[in-house]
């Protein structure tokens, strides 16, 4: 009897302690302010805002690894149990996914500091992971559990690396690419239960995202097409001037890349030669005078809104003997 009354009194202590260890999973609303900053003077701020559907904030719901995320144009289901991100693009009647495995990059390095910060009423560490398509600083509260097992396959942003790292929700991303910086900052925090229906797909005909779904180029707006007008325009007669022909060939042709912006309001500008260093500059600039005298373009369009479009022209000058 009194082994008997030990064995149970053991297992009295250890249930409760047992349940004391279970982390509960955070469920609930969290509010971010989105900040985006070009890096390249030929685009602003709203250009790649608007690439990325992004608005001033963002709103996150989470419930046992399900996400909606709402911002901008864009809303964002991730589904850990099919492994995809779906994607609503407002004005768009299609739903289009990214399967959890998509991104490819490779992970650089990862660094935790000492630095703390008090992010909407929680301490938060900090943690960088370097890959090969971003550095992206979080700063993440371990009051916040995130169970890594429903982002353990998702590769996203390499998410999949943040999750096993802290196994927290982060309060605080920010993200450098090589054209623009893209951050969240949390300002609020409610923890709360969820619906399921929240996180139900909207019934429409699903694709596979590409950005060409949502991007409609420039246009020329002259008659006969962009090409029949360099054709037309362009002074062959410099390449017999200015194009040499190698010894012991019978013809030579140098090409000239022109890059230029056609602006929301289907302006030409920004116009220049991204190898001159390789062409004769006067090759150089007659490449950049028909480019500058084409005229006003429909501008391109992202999810419906107009937008400036960087381009780029080869424009070749050739020159043969006889």
């Amino acid at each position: 009897m009194i082994m008997k009354a030990n064995y149970f009194l053991f297992l009295l202590i250890l249930f409760p302690l047992t349940l004391l260890a279970q982390k509960k999973e955070f469920e609930g609303i969290l509010t971010y302010k989105v900040d985006v900053k070009s890096k390249k003077p030929e685009f602003s701020d709203k250009y790649w805002k608007n690439i990325l559907g992004a608005g001033d904030n963002v709103t996150v719901q989470v419930k046992q690894g399900n996400y909606l995320r709402q911002s901008g144009m864009v809303t964002e289901y991730h589904n850990p149990k099919q492994e995809k991100v779906y994607m609503k693009f407002e004005g768009i009647d299609t739903l289009f996914y990214q399967d959890y495995s998509s991104d490819s990059s490779t992970l650089i390095n990862i660094s935790k500091s000492n630095e703390t910060k008090k992010i909407a009423g929680y301490d938060c560490n900090a943690i960088t992971i370097k890959t090969s398509s971003a550095t992206r600083q979080y700063y993440y509260a371990p009051l916040l559990y995130s169970n890594p097992v429903y982002d353990k396959n998702n590769k996203i942003s390499r998410f999949d690396i943040y999750i096993s790292e802290t196994s927290s929700i982060y309060l605080s991303e920010s993200s450098e690419y090589e054209s623009f910086t893209y951050s969240e900052f949390c300002t609020s925090v409610e923890q709360k239960s969820l619906n399921e229906s929240a996180f139900k797909l909207p019934e429409f005909p699903i694709v596979k995202f590409n950005y060409e779904y949502l991007l409609k180029p420039p246009e020329f707006n002259r008659s006969g097409g962009w090409i029949k007008y360099l054709q037309a325009n362009l002074k062959k007669e410099l390449g017999a001037k200015y194009v040499k022909i190698p010894k012991g060939q019978d013809e030579a042709m140098v090409t000239v890349i022109v890059q230029f912006i056609v602006s929301r309001t289907g302006e030409v500008k920004d116009v220049k030669a991204i190898n001159k260093q390789e062409v004769h500059p006067r090759l150089a600039e007659e490449a950049i005078r028909v480019v500058s005298e084409s005229g006003r373009w429909k501008p391109a369009t992202y999810l419906n809104e107009k937008i400036d479009q960087v381009m780029k022209q080869p424009i070749t000058f050739a020159v043969s003997k006889g």
